[in-house]
């Protein structure tokens, strides 16, 4: 009994000194993560150029349908133009005809007809006389058909090239929507590119900065390789004087100062004042993994440490400090190391630091921002406070 009692304490022991799941992310997670992004980035790059060539296909039949309808409009003007030529050669002809008629009314018993034949001065004058007026009768008839009859086909081809102008009008109008449609899927999936392109950008630095620190893909961050030195309650050595420290190993970041905000209520971390240029310690033995104002939407200048409480990552951030950050990437760090001082950059009012804490998953580190800020803690579940 007494050994299944034993056992069952080393059981729990080694569960508590393990890291827990939730931040078991390897080099290789990374690694794939570039590979996807820039597999999605190649295929948006390849949807961007389809959708290129395809407008370009549609400006051209769009161009094609224009020049189509110019020459269906010049078309219908040429046959209006035609049919009104044929209107007036009609009425010239209905004038001859009555010209010609005064010499050819037989079937009224018209005389002039006869004045004309009888007029000749021979009998061949006569016969070519009665001929030249059946003739010229014949052929205006005949004239004034053939008119009539163009102007019939004119008014039908005009109302076909009608149809077709109507239907060329449709046809552009479709072909602009089905660009427009085009455009908005290209303009789409461009504005989609620079997050792309930030998210293969975010996780190569990981990868090589992770690679640079001798880890390999199948290596856990943080567990396995780039180790951050572990809390422990005799960590602290020589402390500078008026510093606050707990039996857990951490220490508050400033010495003196006052809480100007409390954690909670929206408030992510603790905002600690104490004037500028205040120096700032880390808040228990670690590494940090980031310096700048780059993560910060408000360009706030900031320093992330990650820490190592029996096995378990725990990461603690320092913003709002000054630009001339002390410290570096990669840098081990103790109670001892200043990492940063006292400012007001980004969203600030005054000097001050705003310390937050999380576990499990750090923002740039080993997750992203949102799961970052779903992990966050209260700094007093560490931090020691002087009041």
């Amino acid at each position: 009994m007494k050994k299944k009692v034993k056992l069952i304490i080393v059981l729990v022991a080694i569960t508590l000194l393990l890291p827990i799941k939730a931040s078991a992310v390897t080099l290789g997670e990374y690694e794939a993560a570039v590979e996807k992004y820039t597999k999605e980035l190649q295929e948006k790059e390849a949807k961007i150029a389809r959708g290129k060539e395809e407008i370009a296909a549609v400006k051209k039949t769009i161009a094609e349908t224009e020049e189509k309808i110019a020459s269906t409009e010049r078309e219908v003007e040429a046959l209006q133009a035609e049919i009104e030529r044929c209107d007036r050669e009609i009425k010239k002809k209905d004038a001859e005809s009555k010209k010609i008629m005064e010499y050819y009314q037989i079937e009224n018993g018209n005389n002039a007809y006869l004045e004309y034949v009888f007029g000749a001065t021979s009998i061949t004058d006569m016969i070519y006389r009665m001929s030249v007026a059946e003739q010229l009768t014949d052929y205006n008839d005949k004239v004034m058909k053939e008119l009539k009859q163009l102007i019939e086909t004119n008014k039908k081809k005009k109302a076909e090239l009608k149809q077709k102008q109507e239907e060329l009008n449709a046809l552009k109008k479709k072909l602009e929507s089905e660009k427009e449609r085009i455009e908005e899927e290209v303009s789409g999936v461009e504005g989609t590119v620079p997050s792309t392109k930030g998210q293969i950008e975010l996780y190569q630095k990981r990868v090589n900065y992770y690679r640079s620190r001798g880890c390999s893909s199948n290596d856990i961050i943080g567990v396995t390789c780039d180790v951050p030195p572990k809390v422990t309650p005799s960590s602290g050595g020589n402390v500078s004087a008026g510093a606050v420290i707990g039996e857990n190993g951490f220490r508050f970041p400033v010495n003196g100062g006052r809480i100007s905000w409390g954690y909670g209520g929206g408030h992510r971390g603790v905002d600690i004042t104490r004037g500028c240029g205040t120096p700032i310690y880390a808040v228990a033995p670690g590494t940090v993994y980031y310096v700048g104002n780059g993560l910060d939407v408000y360009g706030a200048y900031m320093v992330l440490v990650v820490h190592n409480v029996n096995g378990q990552l725990v990461f603690s951030q320092y913003a709002h400090v000054q630009p001339g950050i002390p410290v570096y990437v990669g840098q081990p760090v103790d109670t001892n190391t200043i990492v940063a001082y006292m400012g007001s950059t980004g969203y600030s009012t005054g000097c001050h630091l705003h310390l937050e804490m999380s576990r499990y998953y750090g923002w740039a580190y080993n997750g992203t921002y949102y799961q970052y800020i779903n992990n966050i803690i209260s700094p007093w579940n560490y931090v020691p406070s002087p009041y």
